[in-house]
């Protein structure tokens, strides 16, 4: 089981996220706890309504929302009645079982997992202050996996989103096929740079990209978004990110970034274990199998290089923790050419390969950060995917001498 906590300031954004997916006949709401009348009775301005209502009692307050995602190993079949009595134990495990709250269960992913919506706001206004050790966390997942008798084993079952598809030009239209892939990868994964969004973006065969140096684009802060085809290049007309529903432009993904940089903190954890049973096996010995081994952990690498083809980095997607890593942020064993040198393998020819499959990432254009989130890590503190929890730190505009009051 892994959990995942995201502080909010807009209740409103995630909560018709959960209700474009309800829509769609991809989720279902199971329980509108903590409300005056019966989910069944209640609108749709209703269930957003309660939860604006309470933030609204103390308008000082900027992040005045969760959004949680708990999410369940494939072996797990869990009916929605478990999935409710789960809910409800893990709110009241971290001091939420009072407060109004929305438990969707999403079917867009080959796991189990629920979304929950909430506020910290309090009905006398007072705020919440989330503020658990990592111990309590830890310990928490520990009483659900075994009040519920959660299945904890992997299955090697990879977890993209199964209503998203790579996306192929003359087939996939252009406009829609893109708006879906943003809407789901911007809202469910962690990426803290340009890089790390189009190493999952080309997953699908989608990059974002802002325009050269001295461009109108560019002077304007524009942003668009290219179909890619098989061998990575640009194809078809791009897509202005102000002519999508959503406008993920530039200055909403500059907003992520900075707000997915805390949220990412811990999760490199699994990925770097990974890469170490990957790498201990006798049976791993190219850049090839080591790349579909950790496929059936759930985890993409996405080799990319620049405009000459030499290899520049090595991303990690995680699609079990929803989160994407530049290797030379973990460390340099598990960079690009740490990777290769320990493979003993020709770097070079990655890149060949790499390119005929359509899987670089691609380069970004001038204007653009390419720094990625430091997050050295001590490997002798290795956790336990399913024991993994994780709450954001926030410092809040109000009061910035203060230290962060949610911790992990």
């Amino acid at each position: 089981m892994v959990a995942l906590i995201k502080t909010i300031k807009s209740l409103s954004g995630s909560f018709y996220y959960n209700e474009r997916k309800l829509s769609s006949g991809d989720a279902s709401c199971l329980i509108a706890e903590n409300y005056p009348r019966q989910l069944s009775d209640l609108s749709q301005s209703d269930r957003l309504g309660m939860l604006e209502k309470m933030a609204a009692l103390n308008p000082r307050t900027k992040v005045n929302g969760l959004h949680i995602f708990l999410n369940f190993d494939p072996a797990n079949q869990l009916s929605p009645s478990l999935l409710k009595e789960i809910a409800r134990f893990y709110m009241h495990g971290i001091g939420f079982g009072n407060q109004p709250y929305l438990v969707y269960e999403h079917f867009d992913a080959a796991h189990p997992h629920l979304h929950i919506l909430t506020t910290n706001i309090r009905a006398d206004g007072r705020r919440i202050n989330l503020y658990m050790k990592s111990e309590r966390f830890q310990s928490l997942l520990k009483q659900i996996r075994t009040r519920f008798a959660l299945a904890t084993g992997t299955t090697g079952a990879v977890l993209y989103p199964r209503q998203l598809s790579r996306l192929i030009y003359g087939k996939s239209q252009t406009f829609s096929g893109i708006s879906r892939v943003l809407e789901s990868i911007l809202n469910e994964y962690l990426f803290t740079s340009f890089t790390e969004l189009n190493a999952v973006l080309g997953l699908y065969n989608v990059r974002a990209e802002g325009g050269k140096e001295g461009s109108r684009l560019f002077k304007n802060r524009g942003l668009i978004y290219h179909l890619l085809d098989g061998s990575g290049n640009r194809i078809g007309v791009p897509i202005k990110a102000s002519s999508l529903p959503f406008n993920p432009g530039l200055n909403r993904l500059e907003e992520k970034f900075k707000k997915n940089a805390p949220l990412k903190l811990g999760l490199e954890v699994r990925i770097l274990r990974e890469i170490d049973l990957v790498l201990g096996s006798i049976k791993i010995y190219s850049a090839a199998s080591f790349r579909s081994s950790l496929k059936t952990k759930a985890i993409d690498v996405v080799f990319k290089g620049d405009q000459e083809n030499r290899l520049q980095e090595v991303i990690y997607v995680d699609h079990l923790n929803k989160c994407v890593f530049k290797g030379v942020s973990l460390a340099h064993a598990y960079s690009a050419e740490g990777i290769l040198s320990r493979l003993g393998y020709n770097v070079d020819r990655v890149l060949e390969v790499e390119k005929g499959q359509g899987l670089d990432a691609g380069n970004l254009e001038c204007g653009f950060s390419k720094e990625g989130l430091p997050a050295m890590v001590n490997l002798s503190q290795l956790r336990s995917e399913q024991d993994h929890y994780l709450v954001s730190a926030v410092k809040t505009k109000r009061k910035q001498r203060r230290k962060p009051r949610i911790k992990y």
